[in-house]
């Protein structure tokens, strides 16, 4: 081989090596970049609890905008419990909450947290709003959210929901939130079932919580009494927030709801043993009777007394509703008012009215919307939407409901907490808009404990009121809220 051979031979070679190194360089720094891709990836899609233990000598990034959650199994079958915490210095919070195999009742729990969630940012945001150069802006804001389980015979299983929202470092919200339900089926079971459906018995149950409280000396100097009267009046809507603890039923109220704040969450807690008559045969069952009630006390129930219940949907209006409520109250009326929630904001103050003059609100649905034709979902936020608005309006929820056009079927109903009411007399002035037609349709159909539609977005219907409301008057009616109706 020459000289010009061997010279060429170990270009040659340079370049091969040259080359080799260099794919390997590139190939190194390809897999080095796709494998901390894949670190990372996975340190942002763990578990919030093993995101420390599992990430050794990673240089993780800021988290503390982000949501994380742990998911806890408990000892009920299919009953989980989740643990979510949002690390955000603006609106931190620590949730707890529970996920069923029952579509439904998630359905019902997301919303009450999904809707605790949108409340506590509109309290900060008004806040921040109305104390823009307040130094206190600056404090720590949270919500809390915590869950107690209480079993009940196998069979059955309360949560109890607290709830605390701390604003700028102020306590502004303590309240509690309860659902009992067959662990079985995943019914919801309210009061109404324990008690045999009977109002009798919400009359005794009523004076046994009211004695309940009084008599706690922990809460004697600090509970207003007609305040705590008015709340325990036998309704069955006073009374949704419970649990069955240890063989008793446990009722709750919120902060500050019957008296000073400090007592806290005032309970009463009545024994199933001490009002066994009182109880449906399947909440008897394994209870002994320690009862010393013979029998629950009689309603008064006057045959001779004639009542009625006007109701008003689709407003509020700006000027037809004040119309009517100056009619109403020309007759010493009281009615009931199923208000649209997507209006309650924009004319809170004819709503606020109506409540101050002694009318009942109801909710109507978000937007009116025909709810046979949505999903639960989408129905379970028409309402709580309007809850909620009428909430934020009145300081308190409404007690009724009732579906727009009428439309319901047992879907609709199942995933609804409230009473649906509908009327035995319409008086079509959705259809005839005149009001000379008011006052015939009531006639021809009038009735003891009628329940009367109409509208108050109608100019006709405030115009026809007057003449509908001298001839109720002069036939001895009295005029009541649909809700005394009902309890009837």
């Amino acid at each position: 081989m020459n000289n010009n051979d061997r010279k060429y031979g170990g270009r040659l070679l340079d370049i091969i090596l040259i080359t080799t190194i260099a794919t390997l360089t590139v190939l190194i720094i390809i897999f080095t970049t796709m494998n901390n891709d894949y670190q990372i990836q996975n340190v942002s899609a763990s578990n919030p609890t093993d995101l420390k233990s599992g990430t050794a000598g990673l240089d993780i990034p800021d988290i503390s905008s982000s949501v994380t959650q742990e998911i806890v199994n408990t000892n009920f079958d299919g009953i989980r419990i989740v643990n979510e915490n949002l690390k955000d210095p603006t609106k931190p919070y620590s949730i707890q909450y529970i996920k069923t195999n029952f579509e439904s009742l998630n359905i019902q729990i997301n919303k009450y947290i999904s809707d605790s969630k949108n409340q506590y940012e509109n309290i900060i945001r008004l806040k921040d709003t109305v104390n823009k150069n307040d130094p206190s802006t600056n404090l720590v804001n949270n919500l809390k959210i915590s869950v107690e389980l209480f079993p009940h015979q196998d069979h059955y299983l309360s949560l109890v929901f607290t709830k605390n929202v701390a604003v700028k470092s102020n306590t502004y919200d303590t309240t509690i939130y309860t659902l009992f339900f067959n662990i079985e089926t995943g019914e919801i079971v309210d009061l109404q079932q324990i008690l045999k459906d009977d109002i009798n018995h919400l009359t005794a149950l009523s004076e046994k919580v009211r004695a309940s409280i009084l008599n706690n000396q922990s809460y004697q100097k600090h509970i207003n009494k007609e305040t705590l009267t008015n709340v325990t009046v036998a309704k069955w809507n006073y009374f949704q927030r419970f649990s069955i603890k240890n063989d008793a039923l446990v009722f709750y109220f919120n902060k500050g709801e019957i008296g000073n704040s400090s007592i806290g969450i005032p309970t009463a807690s009545i024994s199933l043993s001490s009002i066994y008559p009182l109880l449906s045969k399947e909440f008897q069952t394994g209870i002994k009777n320690d009862s010393v009630i013979t029998s629950p006390p009689p309603t008064k129930n006057n045959s001779s007394d004639k009542k009625v219940a006007l109701t008003f949907d689709d407003g509020p209006h700006p000027t037809i509703t004040t119309q009517i409520l100056n009619t109403l109250e020309k007759y010493d009326a009281k009615a009931t008012f199923f208000v649209v929630g997507n209006r309650v904001e924009k004319y809170s103050d004819i709503v606020i009215e109506t409540l101050e003059r002694g009318h009942e609100i109801g909710n109507h649905s978000w937007n009116h919307a025909k709810l046979t034709e949505l999903s639960s979902k989408q129905v379970v936020e028409q309402i709580n939407s309007t809850n909620n608005a009428i909430k934020n309006v009145l300081g308190e929820y409404p007690t009724v409901f009732r579906p727009p056009y009428g439309a319901k079927n047992n879907q609709v109903v199942s995933v609804i907490d409230l009473p649906v009411i509908m009327w035995t007399i319409d008086t079509m002035d959705w259809k005839y808009r005149d009001s000379t037609t008011l006052l015939p349709m009531v006639k021809k159909n009038m009735h003891n404990n009628a329940i009367i539609l109409m509208h108050d977005i109608h100019q006709s219907t405030a115009d026809g009121l007057d003449s509908v409301l001298k001839y109720l008057h002069d036939q001895g009616y009295e005029f009541v809220t649909v809700s005394e109706i009902v309890q009837n």
